[in-house]
Formats: structure tokens, sequence, C-alpha cells
């Protein structure tokens, strides 16, 4: 038996326990990451394959800037720098990038084919853990000050005695719209995922004897049916080839893999010998991936249980330290065995916070949860569990870990004592919570300036878009009230029309969701008429810092429109009652109030409503934006962009000198997704650093920048003067959200 110490030990290697691991050690702590799979990342490791997501739900969530930072940005930037040069297949590209950001922290410690199976608790704390090596046998005898249980299935808390729920709750005990009637122990399912490629010629296949003959079962009848969310395809496989959730997830795990293997080769079989799927002949069945990806098992009981309502009602939390965004996605307990839709895909309406304390347990006070174990209910779980929301409740506990440390107390009483430094602490470090701060105060003290600032329109105009539905448009806006603006709008008829418009107001700053209608304006658009006209507004923006403008049909006009979509100013379509044929479960819902049933922000992306002349002019991207409070869009964009081509020069001017250690820039990574196939375009590349100081001018020079988020070592006394010049970004205009000294 081997005796090991450390200050932090981390059980399970998914992105929420890389994310507390990483974290941890970059924070000087001694640190140990424990993983039973010889590879790490969990459901995104090369042996599942799962899609990194998160609150942007693939560009579709409202809140429009919706990505996560910190340090799963960090994970998904440095999987699109690796794979610039294409010599990854995204197996390798994922096995590199975890690797890699865990072998860089010299007081980070990683056992991998490691299982925790026991521990020792005294007085309701963990005083060690036991874990095997699964080769050689070696067991270990682990000693730290502090927990945290990433495993997914909650293993360590499991082995110190701490409460959980498994399975569905009720409606009658949270209130919760969408739980069943019932309690039952019903969870969400496996899936397996498979891949194919196109071998140019035709090619046969034999199925394995084990392999399920899918033509003589009742769920192929109905694949194609689109309400209920499946389908099949030569591409590979479907989320929803899903099995497990009426059976113990846990200790029938083997159970399920079996009959998931048996239906994916049984599927392949069905696509290519039923002669139904003539595009496959050329196609040949290239991977299933070793181990199927776990939605749920249990959730242990912290302080606080999250649920359906909370993220509903985006509950002001006191001790929030990382955001969620991602549908309520209720699969259907029989996978796809189950009559039911695959899934209940219940919209989230924008981010909401998630709270410190549903990430420890209340039993045991040096324990923390991070991923799919934590204190939360079914419903809410359909949310919490995807990977990028995980990693920053990875990056939270950790951070509050050290706190425990040094503070020799418990989460709880960290919490309860220090949770305004805790939040700070992790704003700091590009962690997004709503509301939260990431720039010091100390930023107060400097002048802004620049060379050029980008002006808040759209003229650069492509088409015209038929007005033969409404439209909208969302503006951020600087000042309290906007007078009137200009549109650019074409009149096909050969008379005067009119063109009707309302005007509704907000009330979140993180999202683009209009409450309330304020006025209806209307204004004659002469015959033949195109180009620009001036729109009277004369309304206040509402408590979310926006104006809506809704276009309604008129099939003779047409709105001028662009494909750049400057931030800050986004369009929609909208749904009136009788006009939601269209709509499905990623439209966006409205309050009756607003005279609309659904947005959708989706289909316009590539054609956004041209802009300009805005009375009183609105200064959205000047010098200030780069020290105001927030590094990401919140009821203003937080960002200053230079106009025109590179270079761009801003100047922060002290007016009294300031020592500092560390200059933090915060860029531009296209926080509208969370693709990972190349580096942003937005993203600055190249720049310099100047910095004044009573030590003499600090230089610093980087090239090929790939970061949003970097802390650049100044140690420099008396600062007066910061120079930061972009000279380049990766293809297209780029800025900075955030300037700050610490």
């Amino acid at each position: 038996m081997k005796k090991m110490y450390f200050d932090i030990t981390v059980s399970g290697g998914g992105i929420a326990g890389i994310c507390a691991a990483i974290t941890a050690a970059r924070q000087g702590m001694k640190t140990l990451l424990i993983n039973d799979r010889p590879v790490l990342g969990g459901n995104a490791s090369s042996e599942i394959g799962v899609r990194i997501s998160g609150a942007s739900h693939h560009g579709l969530n409202t809140a429009i800037y919706a990505k996560e930072g910190g340090l799963v940005e960090e994970i998904r930037l440095r999987m699109s720098k690796y794979a610039m040069g294409g010599g990854y297949d995204k197996y390798a590209l994922l096995d590199a990038v975890f690797f890699d950001m865990c072998y860089e922290n010299e007081t980070l410690v990683l056992l991998l084919n490691t299982s925790v199976y026991s521990c020792e608790v005294k007085h309701k704390k963990i005083t060690r853990l036991f874990a095997r090596h699964h080769i050689s046998n070696e067991v270990y005898d682990i000693e730290s000050k502090v927990y945290i249980d990433a495993t997914g299935n909650g293993t360590l808390a499991y082995e110190a005695g701490c409460g959980y729920r498994m399975g569905r709750e009720g409606k009658d005990e949270h209130g919760e719209f969408w739980a069943p009637d019932n309690g039952d122990k019903y969870t969400m399912g496996n899936t397996f995922y498979f891949e194919t490629y196109d071998c140019g010629h035709e090619v046969t296949y034999v199925p394995p004897a084990f392999a399920h003959k899918v033509e003589d079962m009742d769920f192929i009848k109905d694949i194609h049916n689109p309400k209920k969310y499946r389908s099949i395809t030569v591409k590979g496989a479907h989320w929803s080839f899903e099995y497990g959730g009426q059976v113990d997830v846990i200790y029938q795990s083997e159970e399920i893999d079996l009959e998931l293997r048996k239906l994916i080769f049984g599927i392949w079989d069905y696509i290519k010998n039923s002669g139904k799927y003539p595009e496959a002949k050329n196609y040949v069945l290239k991977r299933i991936y070793t181990k199927s990806g776990a939605r749920e098992s249990r959730r242990f009981l912290g302080d606080y249980i999250l649920t359906e309502n909370d993220i509903e009602n985006k509950t002001d939390f006191k001790d929030a330290v990382c955001i969620g965004g991602w549908p309520m996605d209720i699969h259907a307990p029989l996978g796809i065995y189950d009559s039911l839709p695959a899934t209940n895909f219940v919209p989230v309406t924008g981010i909401y916070n998630i709270p410190m304390r549903s990430l420890f347990t209340k039993d045991i006070d040096n324990l923390m949860l991070a991923g799919r174990n934590i204190s939360a209910t079914h419903i809410a779980l359909g949310s919490t569990r995807v990977m990028a929301t995980c990693g920053g409740m990875g990056q939270a506990v950790a951070t509050a870990a050290k706190f425990c440390i040094e503070k020799e107390l418990s989460p709880r009483e960290v919490t309860a004592d220090y949770g305004r430094e805790l939040q700070k602490t992790l704003a700091g470090e590009d962690q997004t919570i709503i509301g939260v701060p990431n720039i010091s105060p100390v930023m107060t003290n400097f002048v802004v300036t620049a060379t050029s600032e980008k002006s808040y329109e759209n003229v650069n105009g492509v088409d015209y878009m038929l007005l033969d539905r409404d439209y909208a448009i969302a503006w951020m806006l600087e000042t309290k009230q906007l007078t009137s603006v200009r549109i650019k709008i074409r009149n096909s008829a050969k008379e005067a029309k009119i063109l009707t418009y309302k005007i509704l107001t907000g009330v979140h700053k993180e999202t683009f969701i209009p409450e309330e209608v304020v006025k209806e304006e209307s204004v004659i658009v002469p015959e033949n008429h195109e180009g620009w006209l001036k729109l009277p507004i004369h309304a206040d923006r509402g408590k979310d810092g926006k104006l809506y403008l809704t276009f309604t049909k008129n099939e003779a006009l047409s709105l001028g429109i662009a494909e750049e979509r400057p931030i800050g100013a986004i369009t929609l379509r909208m749904y009136p009652q009788d006009n939601t044929e269209e709509c499905n479960h990623d439209s966006v819902p409205l309050k009756a109030a607003t005279g609309y049933c659904y947005l959708d922000h989706r289909y316009e992306k590539n054609r956004n409503i041209l802009f300009k002349d805005m009375v009183p002019e609105q200064k959205l991207f000047a010098p200030a934006m780069a020290v105001s409070p927030y590094t990401r869009p919140y009821g203003v964009p937080n960002l200053w962009i230079g106009e025109g081509d590179f270079p761009h020069t801003l100047t922060l001017t002290a007016r009294e000198p300031v020592d500092a250690g560390k200059l933090v820039l915060t860029f531009d990574s296209y926080l509208e997704n969370d693709n990972t196939d190349k580096l942003p375009g937005c993203l600055v590349r190249d720049y310099g650093l100047k910095i004044y100081c009573k030590n003499g001018v600090i230089t610093k020079n980087i090239k090929d920048n790939w970061k949003r988020y970097e802390a650049h070592e100044i140690n420099a006394v008396s600062i007066e003067k910061i120079e930061i010049k972009l000279n380049s970004s990766w293809g297209a205009e780029a800025g900075i959200y955030g300037v700050d000294l610490i």
C-alpha cells in the first residue's frame, strides 16, 4: 500500500474533474486527479466521443452570448489551436489537449486506470480514501484536506455515506411542472456512439451473430417520425440510440452496454442490408466507441436542491458560482424503445446561475461535487448535466477548496462567510456568473482612449428580406432613451404603404427576450421607395438595457439586410398566434403581453436588419468599454472594437499611479457558439503591450495568441500608462472585453 498526501484530491477525470484539478494546481495546491479510465475527458473522451456542449446550446440560447468563459473555454480554444494544421483526428486531439493541460502543472499528480473503492470518515470528514490501480493492483492510501467528487456516479460520496436521490421526483415534491405525477426510479439512459465513412466504392456488411434484428423490432417502424426526435443515417450514431433508464445504470452498466452494442450493430445491418438506404452502399462502419456515455445516476443532497423552478425563474442566488443554459433536455426513460418522444426539450430562456450550496454535500464537511452528481432534481439535471456547465462547476469547487484550506473552514462556512470573495476570485479568472463583475474597481482610476472605435450601425447591405412575416430587431443601448433610427426599406408597390412597428422592452440584461409592449408606431413608405427611412422611437430602454422593434407583416415591403451581425444588435423572427407552424422545441416562448407566442433568432444569423443614424448616438464600442465591469455583453456589449483595418491601439492613462503584479486581458472568442473546428476570426492574434511605470517601460509582443483570457506577469510599480496595440486577428474585426490589473 502506497501512502500519498495532497491538499486536494479530485476523483473523476471528466471535464468537471479536469477543470477542478487544473484550477487547484494553478492555484498552487498540491493536487491529485484520479481517473478510472486510461484517458481523460469522461463523456468527451476519445473512448466515448460526446461533444463538449454548454449554455450556448450550439448557438440557440437567447442570451446569444451564452458560451461559458473560464477554464472550459480555454479547453475549447486549445482544441481549436491544436486542430489548425489538420494533423489530428478528433480522438487524438482530445487526448492531446486533456493530457497537455494536466502535465504542464508541476503540482498536479495524475493517476489513470485507478478506482476509488473505499474511504474513511471521522467527525463528518473524509480522513483518507483508498484506490486501486487496475493493472498493477497497487493500493493507494490517500489523505487530503479537501476532496472533490467528479465521478459522475458519485463514487466517493457514496462510499462516504452521503445521502442521494436516484430517479424522478414527483410533481408535489418541488412543485415542478414537468415532473411526473408520481416519483419513480427511472433515470435517463446511456448512448453508444459510432462513426462511418465513405470509402469510395461499394462494400458489403455481415453483422455479428449477437446483433439485433432491428427490422423485427417495434421502434424501427417509427424511427423517422420528426415528432419523436429519433433518426438513423449513414453518417453515424444519433444521440437517441439510448438505453438504460429503466434499469440501474450503475449496477447494470455492463448489461446496458451489451444491449447498446446489439442495437448499434443491428441498426448498421438495417442501414446496409434493408435496401431502404441506397446511399449507404459505399459506407463502412469505422468505429464503435469503447464505452457508452451516461446522462444520469446518483444526485447527492446538498444544502440546496436546484429545481426546474430555479432555472425557469432565474433565481437570484447570492452564492452563485457558475452558469447553465442548456435546455431541460429530459430523455424518455426507456430510451429508443420508449413510445414517447426521445426527449422533452423544455426551453431555458437565457442563462441562469448555479449556487455553491448545490455543489457540496450536506453530510460531509470536506467533500464537494462537480458534474452530473450535484444537488439537483431530475428535471433540473436535464440542463446542468452537459459538460461545459460541469466544467464551470469544477472550476468553482476547486477555487472554493483553496478558501477552505486557507481559512480552515468547511465549504458551507466558506459559502456563508466568504461568498462574495469567492465570486470575485472566480470572476477574476474569467468564470461566468450572471451579474458578478469581472473587472476590479482599480480600473476606474484610468482614462481610456483609442486610435478609433467602431460605429454602432449595420450599413453594408447585401440584399432585401421580404416582410412576409413579423420580424424584429433588438438593440443594446448606451443611453436611456432612443429618439429615432434609420432602417433600409424597399416598397415594391406603385402606391404608398404603411410600415407598422411595435416597440417593446425586456427585463434580463443577459438575454434577448422582449416582455412588454411600450407602444405601436407607423410610418408611410412612399411608392417605389428604396433606401433609408427614419423611424421615430421616443422610448426608454428596458431594464435589460435594450429596445425591441417588431415589424408587422406587409408583403409589399422588404427590409434591407446584411450578413454581418454587430454585437448587441440581433434580428429575430416573431410568431404571432396565427403563425406558429414552423415553431419547434428550440423556439422561445414569449409572454402573452408581447402579442407573440414565440421567437427564433437561429434563422436570421446571416440576415440582419440594416440600421444607422441612431439619435442619440450610441457609443457601444467606445474605448471605456474595455474597463467596464463585465467581460461579456451584459446590458451593453462591454467590448472595445477599433474601426477599419488593423492596427488599433488602446491607451489607458492613470489618474494616480498604481502597482500591479499582473496585467489581465480578455478578448472576444465568439461567445455565440461552442464550435471548436477552428479559432474564431474575431479573436486577437498578434498584439503588443507597453507598460510605463517606475521600472521603466515593460514591453511584450505576443504572436499567434489563441486565448480569450491571458494574465501577463508584469510586477510593475507606479504604473502611469498602458498601451495595447492590436496588430491582427484570426480573420475578422477583433476587440478587447477587459483590461484589468491585479
